[in-house]
């Protein structure tokens, strides 16, 4: 699958979550599952998808737990780093 077709994906789902459709836990799946499988993607995008995702988590925990959580900063992360992914040519 091209890394279009992946970074398509994790932006769909973060899409649902800004829209109220969808989980933390879901979009954190999507960056996990497709954030691994994209091509040629340096250790540092590597790191920062790994610390968004666990951001994510505890976000879902928060949630769950009753709390109301801060999702505006999360959904900035992930959009910059969406924007510094290798895309196919």
């Amino acid at each position: 699958m091209s890394n279009n077709s992946l970074i398509a994906r994790i932006q769909a789902s973060l899409e649902l979550l800004e829209a109220h459709q969808s989980s933390a836990r879901v979009l954190a799946d999507s960056i996990r599952g497709n954030g691994k499988a994209l091509e040629a993607m340096p250790y540092v995008l590597i790191k920062e998808m790994e610390d968004m995702a666990m951001d994510l988590d505890i976000v879902q925990w928060q949630d769950e737990d009753g709390f109301l959580p801060e999702l505006g900063p999360i959904f900035i992360r992930v959009r910059d780093w969406l924007s510094k992914l290798p895309r196919d040519v």
